[in-house]
């Protein structure tokens, strides 16, 4: 079967009638309310003690495993077999090759579910490392395999709309998204900041307000502001923030590196701007995943205020930081003021 989406998984899931699954993809917290729902429909709570067998892939006998895969359940129709942790790297050669003759012919009363280990079954941004991508295609032959990749931020609002909904609040939609970009569109941190969000509006509508006070932002979040401000020379709210993220443990070489990615992507906006491209042909030829279309639009929104010189005379000065940082061992005090001086340098150019 070809690679799906969470969305075309329910239909799936509600028909029942797959034997094998692989999940796999960075929105980890959406793999794990899939695998919940996946676990619960194949096996009843009353019947989990006999037919609910995991296995975590770096501990896991292929003997015993394969005694879970063809024993018969008990006093239930199926018994599901859960595969934990899963990275193709991981798994010695014979293995391997022992896992894929299991998988090859598994009962009709077994369901078997492997969830891979987030971002470290990636080679980059889009595609499976080589092992992982051979592994994914064998499993596409037999069963369903499918990604959960990071929802695009308008997806990710309506999501915490509904989830709000539920407690009795409501956010915009504006704001939704604007919380899915603070979370990363990272179902986990989502949830995690709803429950707090929820708590502290007891009823009322969630605000901007609301999302500023309580939502710790996550240094990848803060790229763009930063980026932008350091452009447009706003000293005062880059050193503020910079003292933040040093204070929550930050290092110099990530903020830095955020900043960095942030600036690429307001560049990439200006070449498309003043080459007459829209939003939707900047995410095309930069190939953006569908999750950052939102930090797309505010990129090409805000790219106008800025001259080409500038952001290339900006990333010039980055470059220099980063090498310095990453040859020179000025230790965490001397990081962080480099940091900063690059940050002065990239706030006083007068282009």
């Amino acid at each position: 079967m070809a690679l799906i989406t969470p969305n075309e998984l329910t239909k799936i899931i509600n028909a029942g009638e797959e034997r094998l699954y692989l999940f796999y993809g960075r929105d980890v917290g959406n793999m794990q309310t899939y695998t919940k729902k996946l676990i619960g429909k194949t096996v009843s709570k009353d019947a989990m003690t006999l037919n609910y067998h995991p296995f975590e892939t770096e501990t896991m006998a292929i003997d015993e495993l394969n005694d879970a895969v063809i024993s018969i359940p008990m006093f239930a129709p199926k018994e599901c077999v859960f595969i934990s942790g899963f990275d193709a790297n991981k798994v010695k050669a014979d293995d391997m090759e022992g896992l894929k003759e299991i998988l090859s012919d598994i009962p009709e009363t077994t369901v078997v579910i492997i969830c891979c280990d987030g971002e470290k079954v990636f080679k980059n941004k889009k595609s499976l490392n080589p092992k992982n991508k051979a592994f994914a295609d064998f499993c596409a032959k037999l069963g369903t395999v499918c990604e959960f990749a990071y929802r695009r931020a308008s997806d990710m609002g309506k999501f915490i709309a509904a989830e709000l909904s539920k407690t009795g609040s409501t956010i915009s939609s504006y704001d939704a998204q604007y919380l899915a970009n603070l979370c990363l569109s990272d179902t986990a941190l989502v949830e995690n900041e709803l429950a707090k969000l929820s708590a502290y509006a007891d009823g009322k509508p969630v605000t901007r307000e609301m999302i500023d006070l309580l939502v710790a932002p996550k240094v990848e979040s803060d790229g763009f502001a930063l980026a932008l401000n350091i452009l447009l020379g706003n000293a005062s709210l880059v050193f503020n923030r910079i003292s933040e993220l040093v204070a929550q443990r930050y290092n110099a070489v990530e903020i830095l590196g955020t900043i960095s990615y942030s600036i690429m992507d307001i560049y990439r906006a200006k070449l498309g701007r003043s080459s007459g491209k829209n939003v939707n042909d900047i995410m095309k030829d930069f190939a953006y995943p569908p999750y950052k279309k939102f930090a797309v639009e505010h990129a090409f929104s805000d790219c106008s205020r800025i001259s080409g010189d500038r952001i290339r005379q900006t990333i010039a000065i980055l470059c220099e930081t980063d090498l310095a940082l990453k040859t020179k061992g000025l230790g965490s005090g001397g990081d962080i003021l480099a940091l900063e001086e690059c940050c002065a340098k990239c706030m006083a150019l007068r282009v």
